[in-house]
């Protein structure tokens, strides 16, 4: 009797026992197919829209020489995940917050990135409806194409350019997020104004390959801050040029040397103590032109006082006269009409 207790006790148990691994085995499967599942696009049969926005916070620094900028902004990426809708009854929450690797999501890079762009945090959170919401605090050095010829009185866009390099426009279909991408009213770049932000999506063929990645494009619109530049250096110029044209009101030949040659040096000694401040680019800016308008008309003033003392020796006193009435409307009204086609050709 003690014997068939014993024999009954054990098939119950291993009964139990094989009732129960299969339900256990079924639930790590169900986890771990689910798991992956997540980790693939939510349609594998239609683009994933991908709504991106960025906002800008503040520039931390501009090097007009080396073609970059640095600054620091948020970016927004939003999408929809139907796998990851739950029940805000069931669950008690309203919303369910996951770590970057937990779930999908969209591999984004900056094209113009000159290093890695540094987080300093990031939040990804769905709603009850699946959708998925993506925030990240970065800050990054940037490059862009910077032209400036119309320096100092130059405008600048600085563009931050957004693609998917593991994904092409028949896996993510980019949209501008109008309501997450602008800027601070805060932000603040010394020597510029921060004028209009514009955001565009578009797409970029590979070079390499015949693929075409989705591309978001971010624009702010700078402009130089010019007061500086008009204050210290056009308007010393044209102060030294001016008194420079007192030679054809003075028939002295020593006191018209003097004023000729002393307003060349100046002009001479003030562009050295400004050449700091001029940008080193490889071709002419409108300030360069400038500067070497001025260099001409003076060098013309010098060259002016000596025919007029050679035409004084030869007693030509009337003719020199009347060069001197001639002179004293023409070269100013010259040296204006060649700044007036020099700001046509650089700034219009």
């Amino acid at each position: 009797m003690m014997r068939q207790k014993t024999i009954y006790l054990f098939t119950l148990l291993s009964l139990c026992l094989s009732l129960n691994v299969p339900k256990v085995n079924a639930q790590q499967v169900s986890e771990e197919t689910t798991r992956q599942i997540t980790q693939s696009r939510p349609d594998t049969d239609n683009p994933t829209q991908v709504a991106v926005g960025i906002y800008l916070m503040d520039f931390d620094d501009f090097d007009e020489k080396e073609e970059s900028f640095k600054l620091e902004g948020y970016l927004f990426l939003t999408w929809k995940d139907k796998r990851l809708a739950f029940k805000p009854t069931q669950n008690g929450v309203d919303y369910k917050t996951y770590q970057i690797r937990e779930i999908w999501s969209p591999d984004v890079k900056f094209l113009n990135i000159e290093r890695e762009r540094e987080t300093v945090y990031t939040e990804l959170k769905v709603k009850p409806d699946g959708t998925v919401y993506y925030k990240e605090r970065f800050t990054g050095q940037f490059n862009d194409e910077i032209n400036l010829k119309k320096f100092s009185f130059d405008s600048q866009r600085l563009r931050l350019l957004l693609t998917t390099p593991t994904y092409d426009t028949k896996n993510i279909d980019f949209i501008v997020d109008k309501a997450r991408t602008g800027k601070s009213p805060n932000a603040f770049l010394t020597g510029w104004t921060i004028e209009k932000y514009n955001a565009l999506v578009g797409s970029k063929k590979s070079e390499i390959e015949e693929v075409t990645y989705p591309e978001f494009i971010y624009e702010i619109n700078i402009s130089r801050y010019s007061i500086p530049y008009i204050l210290n250096i056009i308007l010393p110029l044209l102060f030294i040029i001016t008194i420079s044209w007192t030679v054809f009101w003075s028939r002295s030949f020593e006191s018209n040397t003097v004023i000729a040659t002393s307003s060349l040096l100046s002009a001479i000694a003030f562009n050295i103590v400004i050449a700091e401040d001029l940008p080193k680019v490889a071709y002419v800016t409108y300030l360069n032109g400038f500067i070497l308008v001025v260099y001409i008309f003076i060098s013309l003033v010098v060259i002016y006082t000596v025919v007029k003392h050679q035409l004084n020796l030869e007693i030509h006193k009337e003719l020199s006269l009347k060069i001197d009435r001639t002179v004293r409307w023409l070269v100013p009204l010259t040296f204006g009409v060649t700044n007036i086609v020099l700001i046509a050709i650089f700034l219009l």
